[in-house]
């Protein structure tokens, strides 16, 4: 679903009037909620008929249900787990129906209830520097407009579409809205970053201390909302909350180097509450980790995107076992491995979305792969960074192609599915940037990032092209497969910084019959001790990685042999269903 700035406008009629549109396997509803963000005399948003800012809430449907997907049958409840079906009174129906959202009986497991919701929220980019009546010329810093008329000063609430970041109050009231009427009807929060300004004023230079702070403060305020308040743990939550490392949550941005470095050891501390604690070394080496969100059910997976970010000049590839972007890519795969081997299914969250034009080739094809060899396991991916509505559509076929073409993995690697798919496709070419537009690929990441700040430059183009060239070339059942495993999906969230208008998103699943399918038949080590050697093995290939590289270096002319690439998924079992993803 792609959406430039007039067609979301178009989210503003009644439900009745948006029909529901259905997108590889998910059934998607629009909606939106008014949130009477602005004083009553600020009349100069020109989208909305009421003159208000709006929330844009959009309401996922997954076609997933855990009760069908992962239970055994033979398994019994499990005594560890207290459990407890409540039921939504009818008096609140009328609420669920305001905000669009499907009334479902809540189950409470160990005094947690689970709703079948969660919310994304991305790129709040608060602004303390934000002066209401100041000129956007001066983005929104400093000076007063010559002329009264109203597009040249910064309102309360700030002004879609011309490139101030959001003022600390959209931040303030956003978050307040969701505490009064979404806290007690999500499960976990994923939170895909950039929590402060652009670096967009010369005479206000950001500074690392800067960029901590304003971490921290908005890292207290998601605390203070989703947080047990009658529980003296500070990791105790009532809703869990999943943060991802923007490209903007960095000094200077962009550049993120492998840890342990002050940044990542500064970022656990701010993040700590939200982290599993035996996950630290993990963290502090580079910013990702996984959270359980439904136990033995369901997890997330916060990804570091920076680390396969083309404007991050620290790194290289994913292809040199000492590149972050390989370790990370490893780490990924053994995680990913173990959520399968336990039944387990799994969100992917991160920061910048997965697309040629932001990952750096080496590491966008291996991530590709991985995405597609686990869709059993795999719901779908959640990311943020472009300020902009959409989906993405990876394309397995061409990632395989790229691969094989360049030497990574050879022909006999290939599965006969992806053979055909090869078969069918071979006019193709194996430039994994073929599909979007040349002007756009001219922007490179890096000046984007540098130059265009909150400003939407060049987005309704890059969506009306994304659809013209990208969407367009999804293939037919014949070259795509019957359910259409050829791609995998990952969506791209609308930002609070109103670049458009400020929005996030509620996703519903279906947690029908979770309560039995909570079982003890099969026994797993605990994830402290799983990450605890995920970290010890990491650790030792990386020291062999770099004993073998001293060895080759001492001895002219010697060659090793080439062993299998770790970062490289096998092919899905057969007979293992497509899954969710």
């Amino acid at each position: 679903m792609s959406l430039s700035h007039n067609e979301k406008a178009s989210l503003l009629p009644l439900e009745q009037d948006r029909p529901n549109q259905s997108y590889m396997g998910f059934s998607v509803k629009d909606s939106s909620e008014e949130t009477k963000l602005t004083d009553t005399k600020d009349k100069r948003f020109p989208y909305l008929k009421l003159f208000s800012y709006t929330i844009l809430i959009a309401i996922v449907i997954s076609a997933l249900s855990l009760s069908q997907l992962l239970p055994n049958k033979d398994d019994q409840v499990s005594s560890n787990f207290s459990i407890e079906i409540e039921s939504i009174p009818e008096e609140s129906f009328e609420e669920y129906s305001h905000l669009s959202l499907t009334p479902s009986n809540p189950i409470k497991i160990n005094n947690k209830k689970f709703h079948g919701r969660f919310l994304h929220i991305t790129d709040l980019h608060p602004d303390a520097d934000y002066v209401e009546g100041s000129k956007i010329s001066e983005v929104c810093h400093r000076g007063k407009p010559s002329s009264k008329h109203s597009s040249q000063y910064a309102s309360k609430y700030g002004d879609a579409m011309r490139g101030c970041d959001a003022p600390m109050v959209l931040m303030d009231d956003t978050l307040d809205w969701i505490a009064k009427n979404l806290k007690d009807k999500i499960d976990f929060v994923i939170w895909t970053g950039d929590n402060i300004r652009h670096d967009n004023d010369r005479k206000i230079p950001r500074t690392e201390f800067k960029i901590f702070e304003m971490n921290k403060l908005v890292s207290r305020e998601f605390s203070k909302i989703f947080h047990t308040e009658t529980s003296p743990d500070p990791r105790e939550f009532d809703v869990d909350v999943i943060p991802s490392l923007g490209n903007n949550d960095v000094y200077p941005h962009n550049l993120f180097s492998p840890g342990p470095t002050l940044q990542t050891r500064e970022l656990w501390s701010i993040w700590q509450d939200y982290i599993p604690q035996e996950q630290l070394h993990i963290f502090e080496k580079g910013a990702y980790y996984m959270k359980e969100v439904i136990p033995g059910k369901l997890a997330v997976i916060s990804l570091n995107t920076l680390y396969w970010f083309k404007a991050n000049p620290l790194v290289d590839s994913c292809d040199s076992n000492k590149d972050p972007g390989y370790q990370h890519l490893r780490w990924f795969g053994i995680v990913l491995e173990e959520l399968r081997e336990r039944g387990m299914k799994v969100w992917l969250s991160g920061h910048v979305p997965p697309m040629p034009k932001n990952y750096q080739l080496s590491c966008y094809r291996k991530y590709a792969v991985w995405v597609s060899e686990y869709r059993d396991i795999i719901i779908g991916g959640v990311f943020g960074h472009m300020n902009t509505d959409h989906f993405m559509v990876m394309d397995t076929t061409k990632a395989y192609r790229s691969l094989v073409e360049d030497g990574v993995i050879s022909g006999k690697e290939l599965t006969n599915q992806m053979v055909e798919f090869l078969k069918e496709d071979e006019l193709d070419e194996k430039d994994m940037d073929e599909t979007l537009p040349a002007d756009l690929l001219h922007l490179q990441a890096s000046e984007e990032a540098h130059l265009l700040g909150a400003a939407p430059s060049g987005k309704e183009a890059y969506l009306d092209r994304f659809r013209e060239q990208f969407l367009s070339k999804v293939k037919s059942k014949k070259k795509s497969g019957l359910q259409g495993e050829r791609y995998s999906l990952s969506y791209i969230g609308t930002s609070v910084i109103p670049t458009f208008n400020p929005g996030f998103r509620i996703w519903e699943y279906d947690i029908t019959g979770l309560e039995k399918t909570l079982h003890t038949k099969t026994t797993f080590k605990p994830w402290g001790v799983f990450f605890k050697e995920v970290d010890e093995l990491l650790q030792a290939e990386l020291e062999q990685a770099v004993k073998e590289e001293k060895e080759e270096a001492t001895i002219t002319g010697k060659k090793g042999k080439k062993k299998p690439d770790p970062t490289i998924p096998k092919p899905k079992p057969t007979g293992v269903p497509n899954g969710p993803g």
